[in-house]
Order: C-alpha cells, then sequence, then structure tokens
C-alpha cells in the first residue's frame, strides 16, 4: 500500500472512530438544553452521562493518535544510550496501581542499555505492559520481562499468561485501529511497531494453543 493511500486509510478511520461518540455527545447535549427544567433527574443525570462517555471516548481516541504520532515522527539522530533497565523499573512504578488492581505479578531479568529515544521505549514498555494488563485471563496475570543477544541486535520478549491471541490475530493486532474484543482505541500495538520500527528493529508476537502471548522486539545494539 503507498504512502498517500495508508495515511488516507488512516485518516478515514480516525474521522469514523471519532464520529460516532461526537454524535452522542452532541445529541444528548442538544436534549439537556431542549428540556432543561422540565426532564427527570433520572433523564438528566442519563444524558450527562452519555455526555461523559462521549467525551472520555474521544479523549482516548485522541490520545492515542498523540501517542502514534510522536512515535511516527522520532528522529534517529536524537538516538542516545537509553537503560532499559531504569525505563522498565520507571514504567512499573507509574502502573502500581493497576498491576495492584490487578494482582498482577511482574517479573523481569536484568535489561541492557541500547542506542535509541529514551521516551518512546519508556512508551514501548509502558504499551506493552498495559496490554498485558488488559488481556489477562481470569487468574492474576504474570507478566515477565527479558532480553537476550540475537546477532548484532538485543531480543526482548514481554510474556504474559493471559487468554491469548487467536494464530489470524498475530499480525492483525499491530495495525492501526485494530482491537482485541473492541478494547481500547486501537493504537497501543501499532504505536509500538512503529517505535520499534523506527529503532531499526521489528515486533512480532507469538501465542501457543495453551493460552499465554509474548510480544518479541528486536533493537539494533
Amino acid at each position: 500500500m503507498s504512502v498517500d493511500k495508508e495515511t488516507g486509510r488512516l485518516l478515514s478511520r480516525v474521522c469514523h472512530d471519532l464520529r460516532t461518540p461526537a454524535r452522542a455527545v452532541r445529541m444528548h447535549a442538544e436534549l439537556l438544553l431542549r428540556d432543561w427544567g422540565t426532564a427527570s433527574e433520572a433523564d438528566v443525570n442519563q444524558r450527562l452521562g452519555f455526555v461523559v462517555d462521549g467525551s472520555q471516548r474521544m479523549m482516548e481516541l485522541l490520545n492515542g493518535l498523540s501517542h502514534y504520532a510522536a512515535a511516527l515522527e522520532m528522529d534517529a539522530r536524537g538516538f542516545q544510550t537509553a537503560r532499559t533497565d531504569a525505563l522498565l523499573r520507571a514504567v512499573i512504578a507509574k502502573l502500581d496501581k493497576e498491576i495492584l488492581k490487578a494482582e498482577a505479578l511482574v517479573t523481569r531479568d536484568q535489561l541492557p542499555d541500547v542506542h535509541g529515544d529514551a521516551d518512546r521505549l519508556l512508551q514501548l514498555f509502558e504499551e506493552l505492559l498495559r496490554n498485558a494488563l488488559v488481556h489477562r485471563g481470569a487468574a492474576p496475570p504474570r507478566i515477565h520481562v527479558s532480553a537476550a543477544r540475537d546477532g548484532e541486535s538485543w531480543r526482548f520478549a514481554v510474556h504474559d499468561d493471559g487468554s491469548g491471541v487467536e494464530a489470524d490475530e498475530l499480525e492483525r493486532v499491530f495495525r492501526p485501529f485494530e482491537r482485541l474484543h473492541g478494547a481500547g482505541a486501537g493504537l497501543g500495538l501499532a504505536t509500538c511497531r512503529a517505535i520499534v520500527e523506527g529503532h531499526g528493529g521489528k515486533i512480532w508476537m507469538e501465542s501457543p494453543a495453551g493460552g499465554g502471548c509474548t510480544v518479541y522486539f528486536t533493537i539494533p545494539e
């Protein structure tokens, strides 16, 4: 697919995904204005709830687009030594409430230093850990992050014991606006792919039939 067609497809999906919550916000706001002073408290609260939900959905999409755009705009000329071990610790601390709520156990091996954009790599780890927490199974999730040498690159692995991913979805989930089980903005894994490819690496997912999932990505040394 050409760059222009890919951009057009992305813009079309953005418009589609924003139009639905925007329409809901406008409709219920207009109903509130029309019936102000006559509608019951229950009706007012319900319509306000729709307005809030629609606004939150739009903010979720806009935040996802902002992160995706930042990943696409990454400039390798600004790369420096990035300490991925420290970045992962920072992400675990940031997600402390979500980890505790899910009763998750996050473990890690010692991770290497790489040449890259520390802000985007931090975002990469955050997206992958959030993904593992959201798509967990019935039991408290167990997530492990590791890294190993792979030729002239480091191969990182983020493993979880969640519900897994169907074989025909392993590649599709990295495309913009593709969602597992309809959750999120559909840009998290697309952003991860943009970050990894911007560093000259590759990213892929493996999920055995018995459940669980591992996202691998490489960063050239």
